[in-house]
């Protein structure tokens, strides 16, 4: 039987008075170990196996948290526990020869559990963390909590700790079973064909993973393994045994020709045996490249394009490379082309050819919370389904991918399953492909970009899409690899830019969209002809409207200024002191030169006329709320109000300006209040617009829009645009009104007021500084609306 005296609470109480290297203090814990007296006869086979069995079972009941260890084992905690063993197992090595030959199994038994813990501590770090940490910096960096280099290293290569990992890890029958089963002669033919001298690699989220090379040379070689050892106390739980055990078969490739997957060469209840592959994990290069911006200060302000592009296709070919194997090659194993766990520290980065290559395949159980604690950072990758058990995961790996390429444009991790801003301010196609990848329902991916089929989906046609998409953004901005927010007073630069870049993006992007013609129509963005005219109406009537402005300006003073085209006008129309056909729309008491009486109409309209076209390119430019379709109803008679009052806003407001400037500079109250009174009827309808798609969104449970309407960055902003344009426009009407009535005569005094406030208020405030902000809560919207309209 089993020795029932040697428990958990007597182990740790007997390591924590571990504090020297004499019979005396090893004599306890030698009892406690069943093990037989130095100087003793050698135990026997049953004794052995006795051993064996408390010491498992030892390991198995370490508490898998802090707080649950401390709770059990009191005052001290398993901090001081692993202080208190690292001092003695570094110290043991600067014994005598023979002291270490006599305890030599007592110091195995002691560096496993040790590493035990390590990792223990280690894993929940890890899982602790809000973001990946820029500076492991332990040591070699390797590790959060201690010096791998000084602590793990040294244990792995002690042969005495290598013998107790062969005894304890070794493949067993499975309780109840006389004979070894089916899966455990290959195991234990593998696990007898490595030799003991073991290196520590690196810690997992449940195990640590040691290197070594095989007893036996193939083609003179020595073949270069990676050995997982799943924690002991986390063999407890059934479910993640059972998957170790099967993980060769399910997963084994040895025959396939793959380059991106890992070929494993066995498994058992707590191991994995595998290819040994040079490199570093994805999680570890990105963290080498480091992140200009602090871990945790909000939102991402850069988008790497190149480092996007990069990554994004070496992680498409290995996905490709995973889907062939599952599809040309059925009979190596029971593969179904889902990784399930593709994460930055499941991708190891080949230093012979920078592949990517994808490890650990199947569930992790910490996101399925079969094993209890924090899921940490890494889960943030693992698509819901996963994490809730589901046993439908066709899909998952689409979730993964979204939430990797946006790792890679960014390099931040974040964890609230949406695209950040930066996608929505800078890379709209971005955006839109990304969407369809991360929405948390898995009928609802590849909506957009999908093959028409509910599960079927390629990843080489998707990496085709991604490619396309980049190639829009980049065409868009011109050719820049490195896109940064301009929002706040960042956005200052872009004052200098009235049209806010708008209608060169357009015609860039429609230039694309014609390259691209051979794609899908389906998967292009829409409306990019209607979007173009509009973009570039509004940037002609800006040129001729401000050209008009000043021009008439320049004449109220009696300046020609050179003008050639003037002359030549006048020229042409036989020598004439005006221009022809213009100037007779003038009214009768409309005269020029007069700037006393024109001034305040030329400095309220070309205020106007700098600020309507910004106030254009800036919000609507690019945009229309079209994408919801035709068959949405209220909202589609909805969508189809807000497209003409946003048109609108591209040439009336410029119209409303030539008018007081052509034909009667009296008017400009009026025209003022007019003008003012479409602003607040667009940023009206535009709201409610944006409040209903977001609506109908929650209602069919999108998840690419946040939940809360205060996570919806510019919306909150965008809410005060209405009632303050109302009152503004309230005050110019009622104002403007009395002016012109020539019941008030403050007339350079208002406009005065009216200039400043366009210009300040509106151009440089919420169109320049605010805008950027507020046209991401409308591309959101935008993009909703056309996955509400696909998802009908």
């Amino acid at each position: 039987m089993e020795n029932r005296g040697a428990t958990p609470d007597l182990l740790v109480a007997a390591l924590r008075e571990l504090t020297g290297y004499s019979d005396r203090h090893l004599a306890r814990l030698r009892d406690l170990l069943e093990l037989p007296d130095a100087d003793g006869e050698p135990e026997t086979t049953r004794q052995r196996a006795r051993r064996l069995a408390t010491w498992r079972r030892l390991l198995q009941d370490i508490p898998l948290d802090e707080r649950t260890f401390d709770d059990r084992f009191g005052p001290g905690g398993r901090q001081d526990v692993i202080t208190g063993l690292t001092a003695w197992c570094l110290g043991y090595r600067a014994r005598s020869e023979r002291l270490r030959t006599s305890h030599a199994e007592l110091f195995g038994f002691v560096g496993l559990h040790l590493l035990t813990l390590i990792g223990l501590a280690e894993s929940e770090a890890q899982r602790s963390l809000a973001q990946p940490s820029p500076d492991p910096g332990h040591g070699d960096g390797r590790a959060l909590t201690h010096d791998c280099g000084a602590v793990c290293d040294v244990l792995a290569t002690e042969d005495a700790v290598a013998d107790a990992i062969a005894e304890i890890y070794h493949p067993r029958p499975r309780p109840g079973r006389r004979r070894a089963d089916a899966a455990a002669e290959p195991a234990e033919r593998e696990w007898r064909a490595i030799r003991r001298e073991l290196r520590f690699h690196r810690h997992g989220s449940t195990s640590v993973i040691l290197r070594g090379t095989t007893a036996g040379a193939v083609h003179g070689a020595r073949p270069e393994f990676a050995l997982k050892l799943i924690l002991y106390p986390f063999t407890r739980i059934p479910t993640l045994t059972r998957a170790t055990h099967e993980y060769a078969e399910t997963y084994g490739t040895a025959d396939t020709g793959s380059r991106h997957l890992v070929r494993v060469w066995a498994s058992f209840d707590s191991w994995i045996l595998m290819d040994f592959i040079e490199g570093r994990t994805l999680a570890e290069l990105l963290r080498e490249e480091g992140d200009p911006e602090p871990s945790g200060a909000g939102q991402a302000r850069s988008l790497r394009l190149d480092r996007l592009r990069e990554k994004g296709v070496l992680l498409f070919e290995a996905l490709e490379d995973l889907q062939r194997v599952a599809r040309d090659a059925p009979a190596h194993g029971r593969l179904k082309g889902v990784h399930a766990d593709l994460s930055p520290s499941n991708i190891i980065v080949s230093d012979a050819d920078s592949a990517f290559r994808l490890v650990d395949l199947g569930r992790n159980y910490l996101y399925t919370h079969t094993i209890t604690g924090t899921p940490g950072i890494e889960s943030s990758y693992i698509a819901p389904e996963i994490r809730a058990g589901d046993s439908e995961i066709a899909r998952a790996d689409l979730y993964s991918l979204g939430r990797l390429l946006i790792l890679f444009g960014t390099g931040r991790a974040d964890t609230d399953g949406l695209v950040p801003d930066i996608f929505y301010m800078r890379a709209v196609q971005l955006a839109r492909f990304i969407e369809d990848l991360i929405d948390a329902n898995p009928a609802r991916r590849l909506i957009v970009f999908g093959t028409g089929t509910e599960q079927e989906f390629s990843f080489a046609e998707l990496k085709n899409s991604f490619l396309a998409e980049l190639e829009m953004v980049q065409a868009a901005e011109n050719g820049e690899s490195e896109l940064r927010a301009e929002t706040g007073w960042r956005a200052l630069p872009g004052l200098l830019r009235p049209l806010a870049g708008g209608p060169g993006r357009e015609w860039r992007l429609w230039r694309m969209h014609r390259q691209q013609s051979a794609r899908p129509d389906a998967h292009r963005s829409p409306f990019a002809n209607w979007l173009l005219v509009w973009a570039m109406v509004s940037a002609l009537i800006w040129a001729v409207t401000n050209t008009t402005v000043i021009t008439w300006l320049l004449r109220d003073f009696d300046l020609d200024w050179g003008n050639k085209l003037v002359e030549l006008v006048q020229h042409l129309d036989g020598g004439s002191d005006g221009l022809p056909i213009v100037d007779s729309w003038r009214h009768a008491d409309y005269r020029l030169p007069d700037w006393r009486a024109n001034l305040p109409a030329r400095m309220v309209g070309l205020s106007y006329a700098i600020a309507a076209p910004k106030y254009y390119q800036t919000l609507f430019s690019g945009l229309t709320p079209l994408t919801i379709g035709w068959r949405a109803g209220a909202l589609s008679r909805l969508a189809l109000a807000t497209e003409v009052v946003m048109r609108v806003m591209a040439v009336v407001p410029c119209l409303l300006v030539l008018a007081i400037t052509l034909v009667e500079p009296r008017w400009w109250p009026l025209n003022s209040a007019i003008g003012q009174c479409l602003t607040w009827l667009a940023n009206f309808l535009t709201l409610a617009y944006v409040r209903a798609v977001i609506a109908r969104s929650r209602r069919l449970g999108l998840s690419t829009l946040p939940s809360d309407d205060g996570k919806i960055t510019g919306l909150s902003a965008f809410t005060q645009w209405v009632p303050t344009s109302l009152f503004y426009a309230t005050a110019v009407l009622t104002v403007g009104t009395f002016l012109y009535l020539e019941i008030l005569h403050d007339v350079y005094v208002y406009a005065l007021a009216v200039t400043s406030t366009n210009v300040f208020l509106f151009y440089v405030i919420k169109c320049g500084i605010g805008g950027p902000t507020v046209r991401v809560a409308m591309v959101r919207t935008c993009l909703a609306a056309e996955r509400v309209a696909r998802c009908r």
